[in-house]
C-alpha cells in the first residue's frame, strides 16, 4: 500500500509491502520518495486556476477558450448571464453551433486570417440565446502559441452590444425620417397648388360632358393624390401638442370600438388581455389612437380568412408599458421585415408606406419604440413600448 505524508514541510510518498509467513505478517519492507517539488507545483497550479476562474467569472464580458478546431474548452459564467447557457452545458461543443448562420462565413474568414497572420482579430457577430433570440457581441479573438510558435488554441473575449446596436439603428432611422419629413413637406406643397387648379377645372367639366365616367374616374384619382399629400403633411408636421396621462385600457377599448365593424366583417375575433395594476401612459391621445388604429387595421388586413387577434397590455421594465398586437395572418418574410418603417417601403400592394412611417415617428417622439416580429404564414407580433412618465 502507498500513502502521502509530510514531515517538516517535506512531502514524501511511502510504499509499504508486508512479508507474511504462515499467513501472518512477520515484517514490512518499505520505500520512500520525496515529492516536495511536485506537491508545490500542484498547489501553485491549483491556486493559479482558482484565481483565473475568479477573475474570468467576475467580469461581465464573455470569456472562452477554444481548441484549434473551435471546440469550447472553457467558458466563463457570464455565458449563462448573457446567453442563458449553463457553464458546463456547452463545453465540448463547437462554437459555430451558437453563431448566426449569416455570420459564420465572417468568422471562418477571420479564422483563416489569424492562422495566416497569427494576429488577433476583432469582429461583430450574433450569438444565439438559449431562448432562440440573437445577441450582438463585439469579440476579440487572440491566438495562443505553444513553445514552438504554433497556434495551440484561441482566447475569446466578447461584450454584449445589443443595446448599442439598437440605439444606432434608432438613430439611423430617426435621421432618415427627419430628411424624408423635410422632403415630404416640400413635395406636398409643390404638388398641392397645381392639383387644386386641376381639380377645379375637372369639376367644371363634369357638368358639360355627356358621359361623366372618365371625369369621375379622374376625380377619384385626384382625391387619392390628395390623400397621399395629406399623409405627407401629417408626416412632415408633427401634431403632438396635448400630452396627458391616459388610462391605457380605456384608450385601447375606444380604438377597438372603431375597428369592431371591420373585424366582424372579416370574421376576426379580438381577444383583450390586461395586466393587473396597469400603469397609465403619458401621451397625445389622438396621435396614439392613430398609431393603434393603423396597427390594428394592418393586422385585420393580414387575415383575409379570419381568425383571432390578441391585444395584450402589460407593464414593462418598470418605466414603460407594452401594447402588443398579435395576429395569426400571412406574416412577413425576414427580408421585408428589415425594411418596414423605412421611407416609402410598403409590404401591401396598394400602400404608400407612410402609415407605418408616421406611426414610428409618433411613437419615437413619445420616447418609445415599435418592435415587429413575424414569420411567414404564422402571423405577426407588433409591440408599442411607451414610457409611463
Amino acid at each position: 500500500m502507498t500513502y502521502i505524508g509530510k514531515v517538516n514541510d517535506i512531502y514524501y510518498i511511502a510504499s509499504l509491502s508486508p512479508i507474511r509467513k504462515d499467513g501472518k505478517v512477520v515484517s514490512v519492507i518499505g520505500s520512500c520518495v520525496e515529492i516536495t517539488e511536485q506537491k508545490r507545483f500542484e498547489e501553485e497550479l491549483k491556486i493559479r486556476n482558482i484565481k483565473y476562474e475568479i477573475i474570468s467569472d467576475g467580469i461581465q464580458d464573455l470569456v472562452a477558450l477554444l481548441s484549434y478546431d473551435g471546440e469550447i474548452l472553457y467558458n466563463s459564467s457570464s455565458y449563462e448571464k448573457i446567453l442563458g447557457y449553463r457553464t458546463d452545458s456547452i463545453i465540448g461543443n463547437n462554437i459555430l453551433e451558437y453563431i448566426h448562420p449569416e455570420d459564420i462565413s465572417l468568422v471562418k474568414e477571420q479564422y483563416n486570417s489569424m492562422i495566416e497572420t497569427k494576429a488577433p482579430s476583432l469582429i461583430e457577430l450574433r450569438y444565439r440565446h438559449v431562448n432562440g433570440s440573437w445577441i450582438y457581441v463585439e469579440e476579440k479573438i487572440s491566438p495562443v502559441f505553444d513553445q514552438y510558435g504554433k497556434i495551440e488554441c484561441f482566447i475569446l473575449v466578447g461584450r454584449d452590444i445589443t443595446e448599442r446596436k439598437r440605439a444606432e439603428e434608432l438613430l439611423r432611422r430617426s435621421e432618415k425620417l427627419s430628411i424624408v419629413g423635410q422632403l415630404a413637406q416640400s413635395i406636398a406643397h409643390e404638388i398641392r397648388n397645381p392639383l387644386t387648379s386641376i381639380k377645379g377645372f375637372v369639376q367644371l367639366l363634369q357638368n358639360e360632358v355627356k358621359n361623366p365616367l372618365f371625369i369621375e374616374t379622374t376625380l377619384e384619382e385626384i382625391y387619392r393624390i390628395e390623400e397621399v399629400i395629406q399623409e405627407f403633411l401629417r408626416f412632415a408636421q408633427p401634431q403632438i401638442s396635448t400630452m396627458e396621462r391616459i388610462d391605457a385600457k380605456l384608450l385601447i377599448s375606444q380604438v377597438l370600438t372603431l375597428v369592431s365593424t371591420h373585424s366582424k366583417q372579416q370574421n376576426i375575433k379580438i381577444i383583450e388581455v390586461y395586466d393587473q395594476n396597469l400603469s397609465d401612459i403619458y401621451c397625445d391621445e389622438n396621435q396614439m389612437k392613430h398609431v393603434l388604429l393603423q396597427l390594428l387595421q394592418n393586422a385585420i388586413e393580414a387575415m383575409p380568412n379570419g381568425g383571432n387577434i390578441k391585444v395584450q397590455v402589460c407593464n414593462y421594465k418598470e418605466e414603460y408599458i407594452k401594447i402588443k398586437i398579435i395576429d395569426s395572418g400571412t406574416g412577413i418574410s425576414d427580408e421585408r421585415l428589415k425594411k418596414i418603417g423605412e421611407p416609402f417601403y410598403c409590404y401591401k400592394e396598394k400602400g404608400t408606406g407612410l402609415g407605418l412611417m408616421i406611426s414610428h415617428k409618433i411613437v419615437q417622439e413619445h420616447g418609445g419604440n415599435i418592435e415587429i416580429r413575424s414569420k411567414v404564414n404564422k402571423g405577426t407580433s407588433v409591440s408599442v413600448i411607451l414610457p409611463i412618465k
